[in-house]
């Protein structure tokens, strides 16, 4: 197999893909997660500083959730001119 350079534009390509579907994904599922936490929220007798730090926890979770999906989407995409693939060590099986 060959291997191909790491330029710039293959880690702006892969970087950018990242970002963009992070972000986007993001913004979407940050505005379902959250219209439908605050929408449970509402029916407690908690107030708003009280569900705070719930929000806070779900938010980065699912943050964090998306964020890793969009990374592992990053990898199995077929770029123009290359793809990524992982390949065990020199050596290793």
């Amino acid at each position: 197999m060959q291997e191909l350079e790491v330029t710039w534009g293959r880690v702006f390509s892969v970087w950018w893909l990242i970002q963009w579907r992070a972000i986007t994904g993001g913004l979407i599922t940050g505005t379902v997660v959250g219209g439908v936490l605050g929408a449970v929220l509402a029916f407690t007798s908690l107030d708003a500083d009280q569900n705070a730090p719930l929000e806070l926890v779900v938010g980065s979770i699912v943050g964090l959730l998306w964020t890793i999906l969009a990374t592992r989407m990053a990898l199995r995409k077929k770029y123009r001119g290359f793809r990524i693939a992982l390949l065990p060590p020199d050596g290793a099986t």
